[in-house]
């Protein structure tokens, strides 16, 4: 969900769930902000229920006139089964709402097909010329929603629902409500300027729309996926997305959305980082328990190389440039440099505590110290160390963007904005909950940061580096790329 108008909840979901409970006993109705922050992963999700169903609200026009909603309950129907698709009960305000996307929750569901979705409303009221607002019904309201015709989902389908609100056909000449809402399929968007996000606990990739942040399509993945990267060749159209729980790499077809291979990873090893070369030929494989680091052709899916690197391995970055691959040992406070190919040690660079992302600017090395909140800044050249300085709390991340280095603070739910060359922070970005992996699209100028407490993704304004909002998915996101 697109928070309406990009007003954020001041509070994480975390902190939340005292005020919540309190909240749902004395009103009965918890305000949709709250209710959509909380993990659908808290359910319990029967064994059978191996599909799931997403939905998304937006308005027809946002220049409509002003309507606020009070839903009670939002289920998806089949022939012999409901299912309740939020959460608990919605507030859903059209003025808010404007040009946004609202999250109205996700549910596992049985393979199968489904033929309605049913909205109950307890409360409908639209804004007068004088500003006040006049109750339309306080009435019980049942709507029935025909679903399209082909769903039909398969087992591990995860599809999105996407819901239009015609507001102007929504309040009759005399004042009555006439509630006008359709649903509709995603339509397969144009390979440019999308953003896919993974979604462990769901088994979920989500894709969304970076011109306007709304998510238009969704796809389910078994096995836990978590990083995932696009093939820089488009023309092959492939996204590769490590599925962490069925110690594999996936290969999705990009034009339908299906896995149209799997490659094992070595049977002792539990990859939790992957990372691709810039031909998108390698990929990277880093088993943080074990201490592996291993190398997979992704045409063929063989291993054409493994070394025990040991001492936590947290983070791999391919270095361009320098020909190098460069990896963070969190244990040994150590960043070693390796030939991508034999992964043999060519160099060591000594860092902080707990050394986690890595990012080259102008032949330096900027690596976050998580243990330390720093950033330390190396020559790559003569490998010796040039700055060191504060950054937020719990650094993990580092995103170089055209001009600045962004990095995901996790414990403090902040950003800090580096200018490579100049020492120190120029800027903080706070009000975020744990980010994590980011990335950016450069043509929409928007930085995506995978925001764990809020369940979704924070979107930044990379012009003027302000918080635009969130994207809520309803679950935890892991790894996220662009398409450019």
């Amino acid at each position: 969900m697109i928070h309406p108008k990009f007003i954020l909840s001041p509070l994480t979901a975390r902190r939340l769930i005292p005020a919540l409970l309190l909240l749902s006993i004395l009103s009965g109705c918890l305000p949709y902000d709250q209710v959509l922050s909380r993990a659908l992963g808290e359910r319990e999700r029967n064994p059978l229920y191996t599909a799931r169903l997403n939905g998304f609200l937006a308005l027809k026009d946002d220049q409509g006139p002003a309507m606020r909603l009070e839903v009670d309950s939002i289920e998806v129907l089949s022939d012999d089964l409901a299912l309740p698709l939020s959460s608990g009960p919605l507030k859903i305000d059209s003025k808010a709402l404007g040009s946004g996307q609202l999250f109205l929750g996700g549910v596992a569901v049985p393979p199968g097909p489904y033929r309605l979705l049913r909205i109950t409303i307890t409360k409908a009221e639209y804004q007068m010329a004088d500003g006040e607002y006049a109750l339309i019904t306080q009435e019980p309201l049942r709507v029935d929603l025909n679903l399209p015709a082909d769903l039909n989902l398969d087992p591990e389908d995860s599809r999105s629902l996407l819901v239009t609100w015609d507001v102007h056909n929504s309040l009759e000449i005399n004042k009555s409500l006439a509630l006008a809402l359709t649903v509709d399929n995603p339509v397969r968007q144009l390979p440019v300027d999308l953003v896919f996000v993974s979604c462990p606990d769901i088994d979920t990739i989500f894709v969304v729309r970076a011109d306007n942040n709304w998510v238009v399509d969704s796809f389910g993945l078994m096995g836990q996926p978590t990083y995932l990267a696009i093939d820089p060749d488009l023309t092959r159209q492939r996204l590769f997305v490590l599925a962490s729980r069925l110690k594999m790499v996936k290969v999705v077809d990009l034009s339908s959305y299906r896995v149209v291979d799997s490659f094992p990873v070595p049977l002792n090893d539990a990859p939790t980082f992957m990372t691709i070369t810039p031909d998108g030929l390698w990929a990277y494989l880093l088993d943080e328990r074990s201490g592996y680091l291993s190398r997979m052709d992704l045409n063929t899916g063989r291993i054409e190389a493994r070394v025990l690197l040991g001492y936590l391995p947290k983070y791999a970055a391919y270095l361009d440039e320098q020909e190098l691959l460069a990896v963070s040992l969190s244990l040994s406070q150590k960043v070693l440099l390796l030939d991508p190919v034999r992964l043999s040690v060519l160099g060591t660079i000594s860092t902080g505590n707990a050394p986690q992302g890595l990012v080259v600017s102008d032949n330096k090395l900027y690596v976050s110290e998580e243990g330390d909140n720093t950033v330390s800044v190396t020559d790559l050249a003569s490998r010796a160390n040039q700055s060191r300085f504060t950054v937020g709390i719990g650094p993990r991340r580092l995103l170089k963007t055209d001009d600045l280095i962004y990095v995901s603070n996790y414990d403090d739910g902040s950003l800090s904005i580096l200018l490579p060359g100049q020492g120190g922070v120029i800027r903080e970005i706070h009000g975020l909950g744990r980010p994590l992996e980011m990335a950016v699209d450069k043509f929409y100028r928007r930085l995506f940061v995978a925001d764990e407490d809020e369940s979704g993704l924070a979107v930044i304004d990379t012009n003027s580096n302000q918080f635009e909002g969130n994207i809520f998915f309803g679950a935890r996101p892991s790894g996220l790329d662009v398409i450019q």
